[in-house]
């Protein structure tokens, strides 16, 4: 074989064409190959004898693997992945390839990784189940493959359903894929497992070292039955004999990729093992598309409508702040609910999806707010290193002493965020003791621990944190809680803000009570009177959903039309927004339906302004080929603009 195709990480769609002086068989092996002035790790997706062009050939440089890394099967599932979200082949070749092979490292150098274990043997430690969790099992193996929607309230069993099913592969010889949406929660899941399963249990996720992910990437690649937790990315790892893909909290956004390579793991899942492997939707919040799929019979579906021991659903209440004094945000009533269930011995969670002191820092003379010049959002109080943040791009910033626009000294600080919360909660209550559970707080591997172990202890404490504290954990003793400054959700032009937030607030909720004891659930709110907050009193997130669903299709909005976005972003805002106009004429046709362009809900971030259009069809093939014609175009004409991506299946307009 003369020429080979060599997809390289680059953002250029296109594979490149190189000499092959070996004449062996390269296809599907890392080589090294020289692009413009530097060398890169690339793979090759094909081979051929000839090559018509005129152009100057470079030659292969090294050929870093004896055995192909990727077999024919796979190449074409990862080229149509691609060709699906329009995404440079080379940088979706390099989210296969773990961070240690994409150095110029032979396959050789492997050998020392690879972990030589004796596999205990699974404790029989599984609860019983019951009469509907035991149907729902039976719903789940009553197929090898295809896709399955495990519904239920909070509290219902699903985690030990899976753990049964999870069992019956391994003792079949087959392996299983746990993926969860926060790092946080991989603690948590992966000591539960290993109490199960032992040693057949592996951790994944991008906290660990690039040795530490090697030796899970050759792990993952042995025949031996195995289960593998961990986060997004895990759904591309190499996987033998894969049984089952559980998507635990799989309505939650993290699963898809919000920026570079914009993947979801769960069209990822069914491109690559729908036809192979059982695919598991587990959550008590569903998201709506996969709860429409489920309506019309395009997904299997089973349903765990009751708590385990009968433990009471929570109770919901809406808290109207203009009624009530407040001290700090928080209505005095609901501290002294507070301060008389730490007392009787609970534990209360208080969830504010905003971290930081305060979210406003201004000048009391003249009114100035702090922001940064990178993003157009304003900077962050972070009172306890005394410093201002822009959650955006993460950048720092000194608190000033004086205001750049009067001169004056005389600052103040608007908003509440959750160090706020856990300063009032010090001062108020001095011998309770408080857990801060948020980005901040629980950065790196033994920050992680701690909260963890902080979560599975029953003592009387009060646990204040963002979405990270509605997302899957087993709080055995909380018994009050209170969810703060939730309306920004209710408004806004992105139709998935409501669906999210309605998911956050029955999640959270489903945080009380797990034990069986009394449990309450308080809503803090401007707007009592919201529709939406009539709906999630009742507790019923399937309510909530059909509610949702009923409006969005009255509308034509997605699920029942399909969504994707054109977002781009450059330094130049008018050549920015005559990019997008530009691109609306030459995608505007029969069947498509373009809307914009539109600012993003924040119109700056890292000194590019941010814009985006909408587009909509009901014939998801033919908008396929149109964006992905637009797409060679724009390629081809060399668009002066720093950045776009044609966003597949977007959660969001960020």
């Amino acid at each position: 074989m003369n020429f080979v195709q060599v997809a390289i990480p680059s953002p250029l769609r296109q594979t490149f064409t190189y000499k092959n002086q070996s004449k062996c068989d390269l296809v599907g092996k890392r080589v090294l190959v020289e692009f413009g002035r530097r060398k890169l790790v690339g793979v090759v997706t094909s081979q051929s004898e000839e090559f018509n062009e005129k152009y100057k050939l470079k030659q292969i440089n090294e050929v870093l693997d004896d055995i192909p890394l990727f077999d024919k099967q796979l190449l074409k599932q990862i080229v149509s992945i691609s060709d699906y979200y329009m995404h440079p082949i080379g940088i979706v070749f390099e989210s296969f390839i773990p961070s240690f092979l994409r150095k110029a490292k032979p396959q050789t150098v492997l050998e020392k990784y690879v972990i030589k274990t004796e596999f205990d043997e699974i404790a029989n430690n599984l609860h019983d189940l019951t009469k509907d969790q035991t149907k729902a099992l039976h719903s789940i193996k009553a197929k090898d493959s295809g896709e399955i929607l495990l519904s239920g309230i909070t509290s219902s069993g699903k985690t030990e359903v899976y753990k049964h099913f999870i069992k019956d592969l391994i003792n079949k010889g087959k392996s299983a894929l746990v993926l969860v949406p926060e790092i946080f929660l991989t603690p948590q899941i992966f000591n539960s497992f290993q109490k199960t399963f032992g040693n057949k249990v592996l951790l994944n996720h991008s906290g660990l070292t690039a040795i530490q992910r090697i030796k899970v990437w050759l792990a993952s690649k042995n025949k031996e039955p195995k289960i593998v937790i961990g986060t997004r990315s895990s759904i591309f790892l190499p996987i033998k004999n894969l049984g089952a893909i559980i998507f635990d909290e799989e309505h939650d956004q993290s699963y898809k990729q919000q920026d570079g390579f914009r993947y979801d793991a769960r069209e990822i899942s069914r491109i690559l093992y729908c036809a192979k492997a059982r695919i598991v939707y587990a959550s008590a919040t569903p998201s709506l598309n996969n709860i429409n799929r489920a309506n019309n019979n395009e997904i299997e579906h089973c349903v765990l409508d009751k708590r385990i021991s009968d433990a009471p659903i929570p109770k919901i209440s809406i808290h109207q702040t203009t009624q009530h004094k407040t001290t700090g945000g928080i209505s005095n009533e609901l501290l002294k609910k507070i301060a008389e269930n730490e007392k009787a011995g609970h534990q209360t969670l208080i969830l504010l999806n905003r971290r930081g002191y305060a979210p406003i820092f201004m000048c009391n003379s003249c009114g100035w707010i702090a922001k940064g010049n990178c993003c157009d959002a304003t900077l962050v109080l972070h009172q306890n290193v005394q410093r201002l943040k822009c959650h955006r791009c993460e950048s720092v910033w000194g608190i000033p002493k004086t205001c750049p626009d009067c001169g004056s000294h005389d600052f103040t600080y608007k908003g509440l965020g959750t160090q706020q919360v856990e300063e009032l909660l010090r001062e108020e209550l001095p011998h309770a003791n408080i857990v801060r559970i948020d980005r901040d707080a629980v950065s790196g591997k033994t920050r992680r621990e701690e909260s963890t172990t902080n979560i599975k202890d029953t003592k009387s404490k009060i646990f204040i944190g963002t979405q990270l504290l509605a997302k899957g954990h087993d709080f055995r003793n909380v018994s009050l809680v209170i969810v703060l400054n939730m309306d920004f959700g209710l408004f806004g032009a992105d139709i998935h803000m409501q669906e999210q937030t309605a998911q956050l607030i029955i999640q959270v909720a489903g945080r009380a009570g797990r034990s069986g004891i009394e449990n309450n659930v308080y809503l803090q709110t401007r707007v009592s009177d919201h529709p939406l907050f009539n709906l999630i009193q009742t507790g019923s997130y399937h309510k909530i959903a059909k509610e949702l669903l009923v409006e969005r299709k009255k509308l034509n909005l997605a699920p029942y039309i399909n969504l994707m976005y054109l977002k781009a972003e450059d330094a130049n805002p008018s050549r920015l927004r005559k990019f997008l106009v530009d691109a609306k004429k030459e995608l505007s046709q029969e069947d498509l339906e373009i809307y914009g362009p539109f600012d993003s809900p924040v119109t700056k971030i890292g000194f590019k302004h941010r814009m985006f259009c909408i587009i909509q069809s009901s014939k998801k093939q033919k908008m396929l080929e149109v964006l992905s014609k637009f797409t060679k175009n724009t390629e081809k004409s060399k668009k002066e603009i720093s950045t776009w991506v044609i966003d597949i299946d977007p959660i969001n307009a960020v």
